[in-house]
């Protein structure tokens, strides 16, 4: 089960409607790419403008702003002419909407103060070369080569795995899964009304989240539609 494809033309992501019989729920599960055009954040907005609850990821902490540097400065090299998803997914038209499922900021800190010391170094001295070599040589496509993902971890993923990189995963995927997915099912037990809910979070946290919709709970795909989001 693919989530963001890289083909030959584009980038693009799937937006999949979850359904089950019996069940008054339809949920909607948006793979999100944190950068990408303005077109793609405007039909995901047009899409979340249809539900009726938005699940929606956001973590208030120093250390997520140092994660996520590398592609926040995206948005200021021209010739990628791309935005981040803070600037182009305006979340706040759906304030009434959305509940934030993410893992509190505070806890978040607590425990990435409780990994492993070189790998926070290795954020410290990585990231801002990582920013400068975007800066001067990034393209669509240098982002494109590591933007593919599917339900099951891919070779390079398997491979590149290590200790200190389980603990950074447990910690900025697991955990915030467990809390997404905790929210899922009290959904899912007090059910009273039909609703249709998005689920808005990057596309790894998907492979948890659709593993237990469809295993866990018996939910189906009654339909899948590709978005594109960014041409290369």
């Amino acid at each position: 089960m693919q989530f963001i494809e890289k083909n030959s033309f584009n980038v693009r992501s799937v937006v999949y409607s979850l359904k089950k019989d019996g069940s008054r729920l339809e949920f909607l599960i948006f793979p999100m790419i944190h950068v990408g055009s303005t077109e793609f954040y405007d039909e995901i907005s047009s899409r979340l403008a249809g539900c009726d609850l938005i699940l929606a990821e956001g973590v208030k902490s120093r250390r997520v702003k140092l994660i996520t540097l590398s592609y926040r400065v995206v948005k200021h090299i021209r010739r990628m002419e791309l935005v981040t998803q803070h600037d182009g997914l305006r979340l706040d038209t759906f304030r009434a909407k959305i509940l934030n499922t993410d893992i509190d900021g505070v806890a978040f800190d607590e425990r990435w103060s409780s990994l492993p010391i070189s790998l926070r170094v290795q954020f410290v001295v990585l990231v801002p070369i990582v920013v400068v070599y975007l800066f001067l040589f990034g393209t669509r496509e240098t982002l494109a080569n590591y933007i593919a993902l599917d339900d099951l971890p891919s070779r390079e993923e398997i491979l590149s795995d290590d200790e200190d990189f389980e603990a950074f995963d447990s910690l900025v995927i697991d955990e915030r899964d467990r809390i997404l997915i905790e929210h899922v099912a009290k959904l899912e037990d007090q059910q009273n009304e039909a609703k249709q809910i998005g689920i808005v979070y990057g596309a790894r946290h998907m492979r948890n989240t659709m593993r237990f919709l469809m295993q866990e709970l018996n939910y189906r795909v009654a339909k899948a539609e590709w978005v594109k989001v960014f041409d290369l």
